[in-house]
């Protein structure tokens, strides 16, 4: 598959969007190609927000993807549920709004870090974490996020096994981020 014109990132902060980013420049992708979803303002329930607006970017991108290469990457925290649940809950807020689920051929991507993205980035540097510690306060996590990316870049590509210290949802991200070609 020929990469995605426009990849839509719909994302509850800036450092889940600065590592979606990252991870797209070593795809191949420009800032140009990339549209990131206004983030919540202020210090408030950014998952809430990101399921509130999760069937309109659906929609959007189903609209989009019949004229042109398009992608939609959802960054969602599962915080202290599992990542199974987080899925479900997107998956309901589509069936409220009247649409049809996912589909195994549409290039909209979940990722869903257990716990917290921060959890996601020191494991990519190989940084011992598990999925129940709160690592969101950890000194110089901004700094990490370029070497995660890259990291995430190699841990996805064909045949490659991510080490024994991937973390499980880091693990459940790989096929999802595969959906992108």
């Amino acid at each position: 598959m020929s990469k995605p014109s426009q990849v839509v990132v719909l994302a509850e902060d800036q450092r889940h969007v600065r590592m979606v980013r990252h991870y797209l420049y070593r795809l191949g992708h420009t800032r140009h190609d990339i549209r990131v979803e206004d983030l919540p303002s202020g210090r408030g329930c950014g998952e809430q927000w990101v399921r509130d607006r999760y069937a309109k970017a659906v929609r959007t991108y189903r609209g989009r993807s019949g004229r042109a290469k398009t992608a939609l990457i959802v960054a969602i925290d599962a915080d202290m549920g599992d990542v199974g649940r987080r899925v479900r809950q997107l998956r309901e807020a589509l069936e409220q709004r009247g649409l049809a689920a996912r589909t195994d051929v549409e290039v909209i991507v979940h990722l869903i870090p257990k716990r917290n993205v921060e959890t996601w980035i020191l494991c990519l540097n190989d940084r011992p974490v598990d999925e129940i510690s709160d690592y969101s306060g950890e000194a110089g996590v901004d700094g990490l996020i370029p070497r995660a990316a890259v990291t995430f870049f190699e841990w996805s590509r064909p045949n490659t096994t991510p080490p024994a210290h991937c973390v499980p949802s880091l693990l459940e991200a790989i096929p999802e981020i595969r959906r992108l070609g």
